[in-house]
């Protein structure tokens, strides 16, 4: 075993010709593991290269609908496209594993001047290694991540409201003039007709 010192070297002397098996760790860090081969009278010299430690999937909290309207930068209506393998993702300086979903745009709740901006197709990344299934439909609450250029889900999956044959599976209580199995285009006005007692609330 070695320790590095404060500029990440670190050093192991006499060891016979061969082959050794390496392995780099390093508090909230993902370790790293590596064969090295050191040759008879010579030295060998390698780099190790610590990602810090990926979220695999959050808890997330159920705000409310109010909060759900305040926090979202867009609500779309979208249909899932495509799906991508599970990949590593830089957010706000976490690392987490998410997956890429291709998505086009149905319909767009008008939120202000930016919703007009949204062009197809969108990509939306789930946290975890779960993925959503290609053609599935969904009115997504959504913000915007610059530092990778695609959409993320407020709160997770909570906000991913599903749609079946054109109608929403709502079984949320915090919005009388929407029901289960109200047409998209009812549940898109309902959601709008909050906006503004939902803007009260900033």
């Amino acid at each position: 075993m070695a320790t590095t010192d404060s500029e990440g070297r670190f050093e192991f002397q006499n060891l016979a010709a061969g082959t050794y098996s390496l392995k780099a760790e390093l508090s909230d860090y993902v370790a790293e593991n590596r064969e090295v081969i050191v040759p008879r009278g010579g030295a060998a010299n390698f780099d190790f290269l610590l990602h810090p430690a990926c979220l695999e999937e959050g808890s997330y909290v159920d705000g409310g609908l109010s909060w759900g309207l305040h926090s979202a930068e867009a609500v779309l209506y979208v249909r899932l496209a495509a799906v991508s393998e599970p990949d590593r993702w830089i957010v706000n300086g976490q690392c987490i594993v998410g997956i890429d979903h291709t998505a086009t745009v149905l319909s767009i709740l008008n939120m202000g001047p930016d919703s007009g901006s949204i062009t197809n197709p969108i990509h939306i990344v789930r946290d975890g290694r779960v993925a959503w299934k290609q053609g599935d439909q969904y009115i997504a609450f959504v913000r915007w991540e610059p530092a990778i250029g695609r959409y993320r889900p407020i709160a997770g999956p909570i906000f991913m409201i599903p749609v079946l044959d054109g109608k929403v599976v709502w079984d949320r209580t915090d919005a009388p003039n929407i029901r289960m199995g109200d047409q998209v285009s009812k549940a898109m006005a309902g959601l709008f007709a909050l906006l503004p007692s939902a803007r009260a609330a900033r």
